[in-house]
């Protein structure tokens, strides 16, 4: 049995009560995954949600020309699949681990019994399931109105955003070619655009981090769409 202190640190549990944290915990069990192996694919059965212990995952779709496209990173202590327990069809993308993982696997059933044995527990998934559609409709108003530079301006400030530090830090943890994935544009793009905005003064750049050095600058890219 999974402690319950694992399940808590995940946001969709953190607001459980100690008898509903109990419940859920005594029915999960860890994963280990090793970089690159697959999490589930698009399509198969749904049986379970997943909340990342140490690593991180990316969850993306496949064209039918093969190419894949980026939909989230997930990393600790945050879950995913959460959406697709609630549908009567497979997982809806793929997921695969970006590096050595340990994932906190939570069984449809036993998630599905407690929600309907304990109705208040739910406040905390359904409000994790608002975020991520909200994010979802960030990531679309984004990627419809917004120019590349913008694009890479407004993911620079949602991942830097609640870092204390007055020079915000982004550190890279992903290959270049994920995150430009991620932003609906090749690597070689992402690349030119770093090097502007650094010659803008608005970041310093390098291989593993970027440091913000304009924020307003970066919000005005936004605006401007230019």
């Amino acid at each position: 049995m999974v402690r319950p202190g694992v399940v808590s640190q995940c946001p969709v549990f953190s607001m459980l009560d100690s008898e509903s944290l109990q419940l859920v915990a005594s029915a999960c069990r860890t994963r280990s995954v090793r970089k690159g192996a697959l999490v589930f694919r698009d399509g198969d059965p749904c049986d379970a949600m997943f909340a990342v212990v140490s690593g991180s995952v990316r969850v993306y779709k496949v064209a039918r020309d093969g190419r894949e496209r980026t939909l989230h990173i997930i990393r600790p202590p945050h879950s995913f699949a959460e959406a697709a327990l609630f549908s009567d069809g497979g997982y809806p993308a793929f997921a695969a681990a970006l590096s050595p993982t340990v994932l906190l696997v939570v069984p449809k059933l036993a998630l599905l019994h407690v929600l309907v044995e304990r109705p208040a527990s739910g406040l905390g998934l359904f409000r994790s399931l608002s975020q991520w559609l909200h994010r979802l409709l960030d990531e679309l108003e984004v990627e419809t109105f917004l120019n590349t530079r913008a694009r890479v301006a407004a993911w620079l400030l949602r991942e830097a955003d609640g870092q204390p530090q007055a020079t915000r830090r982004v550190t890279l943890s992903q290959p270049r070619k994920e995150i430009a994935s991620q932003l609906g544009m090749v690597p070689e793009t992402l690349s030119r655009i770093q090097a502007d905005l650094a010659e803008r003064g608005l970041i310093r750049a390098s291989r593993r981090y970027v440091d913000i050095l304009d924020r307003e600058g970066l919000r005005d890219l936004i605006i401007s769409g230019s």
